[in-house]
């Protein structure tokens, strides 16, 4: 099935109910509608633009010198991330099959943080936003096995976008989430099938995920009893 395309003075009135720093340049902001594997648009300048993901998924990968695709950073509903001349070597592209992005132009950006020490707070406020979520890959990528990864896969998008059954829906593939956390989907796919048989996760349908035991799953990610380790399944 398709999915529906809607138009942007929809996706602007999404931007208007959803709560984020730079909240006052929504009416300024440029509506940009991405499908799977689109690159999102570089900007010839020096200032380069913020992007505020309002719907959908991006990331941003690299080529490794085996030739396999590396997801360096995952940006999803509500992250704000930074496209410029620096990132040209690498491929900033959407993940879902309809993204859609707000964009701020970062030399507008700049000239408001120096006349307005609001705004100046507000735009220190995205950039944190942006080390905060490196600091979450990092807790994902340092499981010992897969199926730890993914339980802090799990765990981050239960925090972020769980309902009140623990229902989660995944924003990107099993094959994304494979090059994301630099592992084969095969492996990822034994994780996944061993949460699910051990009675921790169940799977409903293809994309949505229902946590059935959060303890074992924060035990799984060594969040609950740090010093229980010894079970760790290899996946």
């Amino acid at each position: 099935m398709k999915p529906v395309i809607h138009p942007a003075d929809y996706y602007r009135r999404m931007l208007a109910a959803q709560s984020h720093a730079l909240k006052r340049l929504d009416g300024s902001a440029a509506i940009v509608k991405l499908n799977r594997d689109q690159q999102v648009p570089e900007d010839d300048g020096t200032a380069g633009h913020w992007y505020y993901v309002i719907a959908g998924s991006v990331r941003w990968s690299t080529v490794r010198s085996d030739g396999r695709r590396q997801i360096l950073d995952l940006m999803l509903v509500g992250d704000f991330f930074f496209v410029g001349s620096s990132q040209r070597e690498d491929a900033i592209e959407a993940v879902s099959e309809e993204t859609v992005l707000a964009s701020y132009s970062g030399a507008r950006l700049e000239n408001l943080g120096e006349r307005d020490r609001q705004f100046a707070r507000e735009l220190r406020e995205i950039t944190f936003q942006s080390l905060e979520r490196t600091r979450h890959q990092l807790v994902v990528l340092g499981g010992v096995t897969t199926a730890d990864k993914v339980s802090a896969f799990l765990l981050l998008l239960e925090e972020r976008y769980g309902d009140q059954e623990g229902d989660i829906r995944l924003p990107i593939t099993r094959y994304d989430l494979a090059e994301y956390l630099a592992v084969s989907v095969e492996t990822v796919c034994r994780a996944f099938s061993d949460l699910q048989q051990r009675g921790v996760i169940a799977l409903i349908g293809i994309r949505t995920v229902r946590i059935v035991d959060r303890d074992a799953l924060q035990h799984q990610n060594g969040r609950k009893y740090p010093n229980a380790g010894s079970d760790n399944i290899a996946a």
